[in-house]
């Protein structure tokens, strides 16, 4: 049967939606894509593929950069889903924390040899898929102990990018045997272990997918910068050198922008994908909920709404707000440039506006008053994720407070070589590199609290990590350069002083 498409909205209808999602916010998802991709048809209704996007979850994609909330694990969900539907195709999962933990002595001697991790990281990859493979089966974990554990090991020391899918086939014919007596001896072993036995057992192909790479770079130094770049080489030489095997890694955008100075594989690295969006992806990412908030209200399908974006955006949020000049700016766009230009922070704001709003649509005022606590959160959220990398990093962006928005080059530096000759803040070695103050003023660059300014007549060419993430290498150091405070933390700093 075929639905009704909604292509304007009458005065009942609009009523209808207003108090139906008055007072929540729910329709914008969460901000996490594993509670998110849990919602109804979320594959249909919500998903936005920008244009990177079927580049990120090809098989030839060995390193998947983004910022926080930029749909890193949404990337890693849909490749798998889709990778799911190959037959005698496997899919392991794991996090970086987990690698290390089980292999903290071989990457300890890589540590202290100072090269050639590669081929150890060939081994811990390859020992990780078949630990999972192991438990798969069985439902019991390999320990180093284990006999069946040994002759694993055995299979897979000295493996190459070239035979690294053959020898896991090779591990596979060892384990289905051991599996097979594990489950016999196990009565409680639940149903359905025979058919994950034979489904293993026949596998041809695998994918490792390792998030949160970038913890990794937690402890600092320029040695686990060798180490995550050697893990790097190994995963693109695997996934690009052998038609069986793939190893995705999915790391933080600040990390990338970092180990690539000087390093001789960079250029070589086949598989990178960058996930930055543009204002129109946020555009469709907003529009795709507004859908499905139209749609739930009125009791019809997402897909059925034929709205154009600004008719269901003025649902919800009035169309422009007042600036502190008194001009006028479209809500839309205003909200886009106070976030991290990522669906999670865009995300943020709108919620914290929609949950503030008495009526909708929600004013201008209630959005500008939103902005304080949005900014609050965000900086809040840089001190945790980036405070293992700076000690005192709370303190030097606390210095900001009262500060103007906008610094010429030499007043900057000159703040952050008292905050830095004080020994209040100090980065770890190896997160970024030039003289201190130019280092520092460089990672606060990277993530995402300052801006440079570059004067243009009467206006700034503005360059920021989200839109120029390589920006950071090659920041002018005189006064014709102009730093700034990027808005989406200043207005929690000024929120501090009232």
């Amino acid at each position: 049967m075929s639905i009704a498409r909604i292509t304007s909205l009458t005065a009942e209808q609009l009523q209808r939606i207003r108090t139906h999602w008055k007072g929540k916010s729910s329709f914008i998802g969460y901000p996490d894509a594993e509670r998110d991709t849990a919602q109804n048809r979320w594959f249909d209704n919500l998903l936005v593929q920008p244009d990177w996007f079927s580049n990120a979850v090809s098989p030839t994609a060995t390193v998947i950069v983004a910022r926080k909330g930029a749909g890193k694990s949404a990337i890693r969900l849909t490749s798998i889903e889709r990778r799911k539907a190959q037959a005698g195709f496997l899919v392991v999962e794991a996090s970086a924390d987990e690698l290390v933990s089980t292999h903290a002595d071989l990457l300890a001697k890589a540590t202290e040899r100072g090269y050639g991790a590669v081929s150890d990281w060939l081994q811990i990859y390859a020992d990780l898929i078949c630990r999972r493979l192991a438990y798969t089966m069985s439902g019991r974990l390999l320990t180093n102990d284990d006999e069946i554990a040994v002759r694993t090991w055995a299979k897979t020391r000295g493996i190459t990018e070239r035979d690294f899918g053959e020898r896991i086939v090779d591990v596979i014919k060892t384990l289905v045997p051991w599996a097979k007596a594990v489950s016999t001896e196990n009565s409680g072993q639940e149903e359905g272990s025979i058919e994950r036995m034979a489904r293993v057992a026949e596998a041809t192909s695998f994918a490792l997918y390792v998030d949160d790479f970038d913890n990794l770079q937690e402890k600092g130094g320029a040695t686990n910068i060798r180490l995550v770049r050697d893990a790097i080489e190994a995963a693109d030489r695997i996934t690009h050198h052998n038609k069986t095997a793939e190893v995705h890694l999915f790391m933080r955008q600040d990390l990338w922008l970092n180990i690539n100075p000087g390093w001789h594989y960079s250029d070589k690295v086949s598989g990178v994908v960058h996930l930055n969006w543009e204002v129109g992806d946020l555009r469709r990412w907003t529009s795709q909920r507004l859908k499905l908030a139209i749609g739930s209200a009125l009791g019809t399908d997402p897909q059925a709404v034929r709205l154009s974006f600004d008719e269901m955006w003025h649902v919800f949020f009035s169309p422009e707000v007042t600036l502190r000049d008194k001009s006028k700016s479209d809500s839309f766009s205003y909200i886009v440039r106070r976030s991290m230009y990522t669906p999670r922070s865009v995300r943020a704001l709108m919620k914290f506006a929609l949950d503030s709003a008495d009526t909708l649509p929600v004013s201008d005022l209630v959005i500008q008053d939103a902005e304080y606590s949005y900014s609050t959160e965000q900086i809040e959220f840089l001190k945790t994720e980036f405070g293992s990398l700076c000690v005192g990093l709370d303190i030097c962006i606390q210095s900001f407070t009262g500060k103007p928005l906008e610094w010429i080059a030499s007043d900057l530096y000159k703040h952050l070589r008292g905050l830095i000759g004080n020994g209040q803040v100090k980065l770890h070695t190896g997160v970024s590199y030039g003289e201190a103050d130019i280092a520092l003023a460089r990672f606060l660059y990277r993530i995402g609290f300052l801006e440079v300014r570059y004067p243009d007549g009467d206006r700034y060419e503005v360059r920021d990590v989200m839109r120029h993430p390589d920006h950071w290498k090659s920041v002018r150091t005189d006064d014709a350069v102009r730093w700034g405070v990027r808005s989406a933390f200043f207005n929690g700093l000024k929120a501090y002083r009232a």
